[in-house]
C-alpha cells in the first residue's frame, strides 16, 4: 500500500515541478524533487547502489567507470542522475554512443516518471542495440537452478542463471534460447583450491555473459551430472523489457566477485529488482547469497509462474538401471564392455522389453564413461555397434522409466543456523550457544539438499559451564563432506575436509588448531540408508603435544538413516598421532525435524584417550534463518 502511495506522490510531484521547466539543464529542476528521484528505489536499483552503514554513504556495486556518467557517480546517486538527464538531452551526434542508446533502461524509467517532458530526451537511431534486441528474441524469463556439484569448489552450493525464452509459437524448444550467466573471470592456471580462497576474498572480476542455453545443458546435465530446476517467472512484458534494457547496459561492465556474497545469485536478484521495482530482493542478502536461498526468495516474493525439473543424464541412467531386475544388472555391466553378451542364452531368455532396457542402459553407460576421455576410433565403433543393436528392437518399446521428482530447492531450510542447547561433558553441566554462517550438515533436514553432502562455513560454538567457566568451544572455518554411494556401475570416491579451532578432549583440555582430510567409500545398501568409511589424515597444533605440529592418521566408520522423524547417525572415529597420543569416540546423534526451519538435536558420545574415558550428552534447539 505504501509503495503505491509513494508512486502517487511522485507523480503529483512530477506535475508540480515540471509544468514549466526544461530538462536540458537539470539545475532547473527543484532540488528537493531531484533528491527524491535520486533516492528512489528504482534509481538506486538501476545504478546498483548500496548504503554503507558505517560511513552513511552510497556505493555502487559496479566497479567499472564506463557505467557512470558523473565523475563521482559511483558514490553519488544525485550527481549520476544529473549527469544522465543532461546526457539524454545531448545532440544526437554520437550515434550508438549516445546516452539514449547506451542506457535504455535509464531512458525507459525517466520517460515514465517524467511523462510531460520526455519529448526533450534525444532518441537517435541505435542500430547496434536494436540488432541485439532482435537477436535475443525474448518474450519471457526463466530462472535456472543447477544443483550442487561438490567436486568443483565453484559449484559446491549450486548455481543460478537466467534463460531468455523466445515466443513459444516461434520456438518449441528452449535449447535454442539464450542463457544469462554471471561469473568470475578465472585465470585458467588457477587450481580449485586457489580459486576457492581467491573467490572468498573478492580477488576476481565478475561479468554478465550470454551464451546458447544448450551449452549450459551440456555442461551441467551431461558433463557434471547436475539436475536443473527451471523456474518460469511471471514477469509482465513491461518488466521483461526493462530487464533486457538493463542487461544491455551491463554488457562488458565489471563487478567485484565474491564467492558467497556478491556472486551469480546476488546479481540475478539485482536484475529482478530492476525488472520489478519495489521487490527489494537483495535486502536480506547483505552477508551471504546462497543459490538455493535465492530460489526461496523469488518463490516467497511471488515471482514463480511454473516449475520444471530436468534430471541429469546420470540421474536418468540411474533410474533406468534401478528399473532393471537386480539379477539382470550384472548383464548390463558385462554388455557395456562386451557386445557378445547379447548372444548368450541368459540374455536372450529375458523378455524383449527387458532386453531393450539392458541394451539402452549399456549404451548410456558407454557414453557416460567416455565423457572427458579422448575419443578413439575403437570406442566410437563400439558405441556405434551398440546403437545399431538398440535400433533393432521395436520403436514402440519404451525404455525410459518415469523419474521421481525430488524435493525442490525452495523447500529446503535456510542456510544460517542459530543453536541453543545444553548437556553434560564428563559429568559437568554446560549451556551452549552456536551460530553457523551456512550451509548444511549431514543431519540437517535433507529436503531440497543432497543426502550425504555437507558444507559448513564459519560454525561457531561457545559454552558456559556450571563451575563458571566460559570458553570458545569450536570455530570451524570450513567443513565439507561428500558421501557419494558406490554400486556395480559407479565407483566414486567419498571425501571430507575440515579446518578450524576446537577443544579435542585429549585429557588436558586444550584448544587445538587442526586440518583434517579423508578419502573413503560409501554405500546405499537399502533405501534411506547410507554407510561410509574413511581413512583420515590429521595435522594439529595443541599444547598437549610434544611438538607444535603433530601429524596423525585414523579411520571413521558411520551410518546414516533417513526417516520421517529426521536423520540418525552412528559413528566411530579414531585419531592416532606419531607421539603416541590418541582419541577414540563412538556416538549416536539424531536430528528431529520440527518444520522447514526448526529442529531439535540429541547426541550421546563416549570418548577414550591416553588418560581417561568419559561420556558426553547434549540436547539443542536449532533455528535456520
Amino acid at each position: 500500500m505504501s509503495h503505491h502511495l509513494n508512486r502517487l506522490v511522485l507523480s503529483a510531484a512530477v506535475c508540480l515541478f515540471f509544468s514549466a521547466g526544461s530538462l536540458a539543464d537539470a539545475k532547473t529542476i527543484a532540488p528537493s524533487f531531484l533528491k527524491q528521484l535520486a533516492e528512489s528505489h528504482e534509481w538506486l536499483s538501476l545504478i546498483h547502489y548500496q548504503h554503507k552503514a558505517l560511513s552513511g554513504q552510497w556505493q555502487s556495486y559496479v566497479d567499472d567507470t564506463k557505467f557512470f556518467l558523473a565523475p563521482d557517480g559511483q558514490q553519488n546517486p544525485l550527481a549520476e542522475l544529473r549527469a544522465t538527464l543532461s546526457a539524454l538531452t545531448d545532440p544526437a551526434l554520437q550515434g550508438d554512443q549516445h546516452a539514449s542508446c547506451r542506457f535504455p533502461a535509464r531512458l525507459q524509467w525517466l520517460s515514465k516518471v517524467l511523462p510531460q517532458d520526455a519529448q526533450e530526451f534525444v532518441r537517435p537511431a541505435c542500430p547496434t542495440y536494436e540488432k541485439w534486441r532482435k537477436e535475443m528474441n525474448t518474450e519471457s524469463i526463466s530462472l535456472i537452478f543447477a544443483s550442487a556439484y561438490l567436486n568443483s569448489p565453484s559449484s559446491m552450493f549450486g548455481h543460478t542463471l537466467m534463460r531468455l525464452d523466445p515466443p513459444k509459437e516461434e520456438n518449441d524448444t528452449d535449447w535454442l534460447a539464450y542463457a544469462l550467466n554471471f561469473g568470475a573471470i578465472v585465470d585458467e592456471n588457477d587450481n580449485s583450491l586457489f580459486y576457492a580462497f581467491k573467490g572468498l576474498a573478492g580477488g576476481y572480476t565478475g561479468l554478465f555473459q550470454l551464451m546458447p542455453f544448450y551449452q549450459k545443458i551440456k555442461e551441467y546435465s551431461f558433463m557434471e551430472n547436475r539436475d536443473l530446476w527451471e523456474y518460469h517467472l511471471n514477469l509482465t512484458p513491461d518488466e521483461t523489457h526493462r530487464l533486457l534494457n538493463h542487461l544491455w547496459e551491463l554488457q562488458d561492465i565489471e563487478f567485484d566477485y565474491f564467492y558467497i556474497s556478491e556472486n551469480c545469485s546476488f546479481r540475478l536478484l539485482e536484475l529482478l529488482e530492476v525488472a520489478r521495482p519495489g521487490s527489494q530482493l537483495t535486502e536480506s542478502f547483505s552477508l551471504t547469497a546462497i543459490p538455493s536461498e535465492i530460489v526461496q526468495a523469488i518463490h516467497d516474493q511471488g515471482f514463480i509462474q511454473s516449475v520444471h525439473y530436468r534430471p541429469s543424464q546420470t540421474g536418468k541412467l540411474k533410474s533406468l538401471l534401478a528399473s532393471i531386475p537386480q539379477h539382470y544388472q550384472p548383464l548390463v555391466e558385462q554388455l557395456s564392455h562386451d557386445m557378445t553378451v547379447a548372444d548368450t542364452v541368459t540374455f536372450k531368455q529375458a523378455p524383449i522389453s527387458l532386453q531393450k532396457q539392458m541394451v539402452s542402459a549399456a549404451y548410456q553407460l558407454m557414453s557416460q564413461r567416455a565423457i572427458g576421455k579422448e575419443r578413439t576410433a575403437e570406442s566410437a565403433k563400439r558405441r556405434y555397434r551398440m546403437l545399431n543393436l538398440l535400433n533393432r528392437y521395436p520403436q514402440e518399446i519404451q525404455t525410459e522409466p518415469e523419474i521421481a521428482t525430488p524435493s525442490a530447492p525452495q523447500t529446503g531450510h535456510n542456510s544460517q543456523r542459530l543453536t541453543l542447547g545444553g548437556g553434560f561433558d564428563d559429568g559437568k553441566g554446560y549451556a551452549e550457544l552456536g551460530y553457523r554462517l551456512n550451509y548444511h550438515d549431514l543431519l540437517d533436514n535433507p529436503d531440497g539438499y543432497f543426502k550425504g553432502a555437507a558444507i559448513n562455513f564459519f560454525d561457531l560454538t561457545a559454552r558456559a559451564y556450571e563451575d563458571n567457566r566460559y570458553r570458545l568451544q569450536k570455530l570451524e572455518l570450513l567443513n565439507i563432506t561428500s558421501l557419494s554411494p558406490r554400486d556395480l556401475f559407479f565407483q566414486p570416491i567419498s571425501w571430507r575436509l575440515a579446518t578450524g579451532l576446537a577443544y579435542q578432549n585429549y585429557g588436558e583440555d586444550k584448544l587445538s588448531g587442526y586440518l583434517n582430510g579423508g578419502a573413503g567409500l560409501s554405500y546405499a545398501w537399502i533405501d534411506n540408508n547410507l554407510s561410509y568409511s574413511f581413512i583420515n589424515a590429521h595435522l594439529e597444533h595443541n599444547e598437549h603435544f610434544d611438538h607444535p605440529l603433530q601429524p596423525g592418521t585414523g579411520i571413521s566408520l558411520g551410518h546414516l538413516y533417513y526417516s520421517k522423524w529426521g536423520t540418525s547417525q552412528v559413528e566411530i572415529d579414531s585419531k592416532i598421532f606419531i607421539d603416541g597420543s590418541y582419541l577414540y569416540h563412538a556416538g549416536f546423534e539424531h536430528n528431529f525435524v520440527l518444520s522447514q526451519n526448526q529442529a531439535l538435536r540429541f547426541s550421546v558420545k563416549h570418548f577414550w584417550n591416553n588418560h581417561d574415558d568419559f561420556n558426553q550428552a547434549e540436547f539443542s534447539y536449532r533455528l535456520y534463518f
